[in-house]
Parts: structure tokens; sequence; C-alpha cells
């Protein structure tokens, strides 16, 4: 929950033309404020996230606004769904005063958010699994007002039929609606592992990878259509003055496809 938080607290300030999120900057305050030793883990960070994965973080939230905003301009009225939301600051800079915002997570995550992020007019919190179908009730949902979810760093750390389970249900639950997600490959699998390792993180499962979204997608439903995915970095201009070996790794990123973003949409029934 506190990773991404603190990436796009740094690399917003460094990198503002990407994204600017100052509630993430006045959030990591609260946080430190309340838990003084969160200080010295944030430090620590500095070597777990350096600039090419706090660019990562930066640029998968932006990539979520610029989707969200996409849709929105649609759908002004549409229900938005933050699937494991943990500290995320999405709702502030993509609201457009009408959209109702649900930020989903397990109990104790949304507690935890709750101590540190409100409830905003029209932006709910619901303490649950993503697999505990039940959300579903919770959600004003309409095929006319429409309905967008997206989840970040989250379906790999489940097994792959447990996700197309969900899909499939929701498919069924929300039709017209889409959902837009970052999955990396099996081989970025091989990579976040080793990395874990060298940092000495463990207890962290992680369970399945997408290669070709178009090939593995469609097994799990015939109720998706898959409107694009692309490359992790596809959209986002390299800059000079980020280091040599950010844009190296950034360019193979996206050579060997290692993350992606994907985007569903859930069939109609005269689809």
């Amino acid at each position: 929950m506190v990773g991404p938080l603190w990436a796009r607290a740094k690399y917003s300030q460094l990198y503002p033309e990407i994204l600017t999120d100052t509630e993430a900057e006045q959030l990591i305050q609260k946080v430190i404020a309340n838990h003084p030793e969160a200080k010295a883990e944030f430090q620590a960070m500095e070597e777990f996230i350096d600039e090419f994965y706090g660019l990562t973080f930066l640029v998968r939230a932006r990539t979520f606004d610029d989707i969200i905003k996409n849709f929105v301009d649609e759908h002004p009225k549409a229900s938005i769904v933050n699937i494991g939301c943990g500290l995320d600051t999405t709702f502030p800079r993509v609201d457009n005063n009408q959209i109702t915002w649900y930020d989903l997570d397990l109990p104790e995550a949304i507690a935890y958010r709750k101590r540190f992020l409100p409830e905003y007019d029209r932006n709910y919190c619901i303490a649950k699994s993503v697999f505990d179908y039940t959300w579903f009730n919770k959600i004003n949902f309409t095929q006319e007002n429409g309905l967008f979810c997206f989840a970040g760093g989250l379906f790999h750390y489940f097994p792959e039929n447990n996700v197309a389970d969900l899909f499939h249900a929701m498919a069924a639950k929300f039709p017209g609606g889409e959902i837009f997600f970052d999955m990396p490959s099996k081989l970025g699998i091989r990579i976040v592992k080793r990395r874990f390792q060298t940092c000495g993180i463990q207890g962290v499962n992680i369970h399945f990878g997408l290669g070709n979204p178009e090939k593995q997608i469609h097994k799990w439903s015939d109720r998706l259509n898959i409107l694009e995915w692309f490359p992790l970095f596809a959209r986002i201009t390299r800059e000079k003055r980020w280091k040599w070996r950010t844009r190296v790794m950034m360019q193979l990123n996206d050579w060997l496809n290692v993350s992606k973003f994907i985007h569903v949409k859930f069939k109609s029934e005269h689809e």
C-alpha cells in the first residue's frame, strides 16, 4: 500500500509534467506524523524504488487518469470502481463533480485507508475482497450511465482461474461495463520475484502473468471483448534528463512486453 504512494509523492515532485499528486505528498506527511518510525521505512524505499521503478508507478497512475477521463467524458454520470485501492489518490484528479466513485479493498486495508483518507461526496469505500461478489450489489449501475473499473498491480497476485471467474461474473452483472488493468508477462513475474529476493521481501506470492492478452483472456469468458492493450511506457515520451538506464529499461519493457495495460469491455446481451 505504501510503496506506490511513496513513489507517486516523490516522483510527481520531480516529474510534474507526467503527474501532479499533491494529495500523495500530503498523505506521506500524515503517515509519518502518526507513525514516526515510518520515516526510516520511506528512506529505505530510496534503494528499492529507483528512478525506473518510481517512474513505473507514476506512468501507471497517469495512464489510469487518462483512460478514466476519456471514459468519463463519454459517460459523465458513470460509476467508477477502484479495485484494490490501497492508499490510491486518483479520485480528486479525475472527478467531474458527477461520477460516483467506489474504493474497494480488504477490510483491514479500508480501515487503514480511512485513517488518512476520508470519504468524499460521491466517493464510497467498500471493505470486501474483490472475489466476494457481494460487492457487486453495492455499485449503482445502469448501462446508460456506464461502469468503469480499474486495478493497478493486483491480478497477478491471484491464481488465473480466480481472475477468470471474476471477469466472467462481472461481465454478467455489468453488461456494457469496462475494466482497465496492468499485468506483467511471465518474464515480468520472474523479474519481480528476483527483485523481491534481492531486497529481502518475503511472503509475497505471484501466481500468473499475461503474455498475449488476445490469446489468454478470450479463454476466460465469451462475454469479454478486448478493446486494446499496449506496453506500459508506450504512450509516454522518454525524457533525455532521465537516466540512461531508465530509458533503456523502458525500451526493453516495451519491446519484450514485460508489463502492459489491458482494456476490456463486458459484452452486452445483444453483442
